[in-house]
């Protein structure tokens, strides 16, 4: 990505959990590639336990990002090797979040330097840790997390606030709204279900 004067960002996550491992078990992750539209590439995780019993599977959408500009490049222009398609880990097509109707207004987080990965910007992990803490402060979960999806918005810098919002859906199923302070625009929406 250096070479091209770019980098990798993830759009998109999806993450079906089957059941959480237990404490010094063995785990396997196995990940490829699954093909790729003008804008974004798949990637697909399946984890096991060391028994080869499934823990969960995953998929994911990236984008690369033009280091310059900060916009995303046309894959169909760059030469990445990645294959055209392949097998999806999760059944059916993975769409992006949207917002909810209604969210109550929980808490304000100032992004913080520990927050900030190697291209400048919020680690995608660190919206899902505000989110579920978030959301632990209103609803109490009634067992694991089954289903996890992230859907990342904008980039999010040290220093800047955002305001989470949570929504409960019925069903177990929960949603968090990160927004940036004062109204301003959407930064990710997260859903989760027990």
């Amino acid at each position: 990505m250096n070479e091209i004067d770019s980098y990798w960002v993830l759009s998109n996550l999806r993450i079906e959990i089957d059941r959480f491992p237990k404490w010094n078990d063995t785990i396997t992750i196995k990940t490829w590639p699954s093909g790729y539209t003008r804008l974004t590439a798949g990637r697909e995780f399946v984890g096991k336990d060391q028994y080869g019993r499934d823990l969960l599977r995953a998929g994911s959408e990236w984008m690369v990002l033009d280091r310059q500009k900060n916009r995303p490049k046309n894959l169909f222009r760059l030469e990445l090797g990645l294959p055209k398609s392949g097998p999806k880990a999760i059944s059916g097509e993975m769409s992006r979040l949207e917002p909810q109707c209604s969210y109550s207004d929980i808490e304000q987080v100032r992004v913080p330097y520990s927050s900030i990965d190697l291209n400048g910007h919020v680690n995608n992990t660190e919206y899902v840790r505000w989110g579920i803490d978030a959301l632990r402060r209103i609803f109490r979960f009634k067992g694991n997390i089954r289903l996890l999806q992230a859907t990342y918005l904008s980039e999010v810098f040290e220093g800047d606030e955002l305001d989470l919002l949570v929504s409960s859906g019925g069903n177990e199923s929960f949603y968090v709204l990160g927004r940036r302070s004062g109204g301003g625009s959407n930064v990710f929406i997260m859903e989760t279900s027990c």
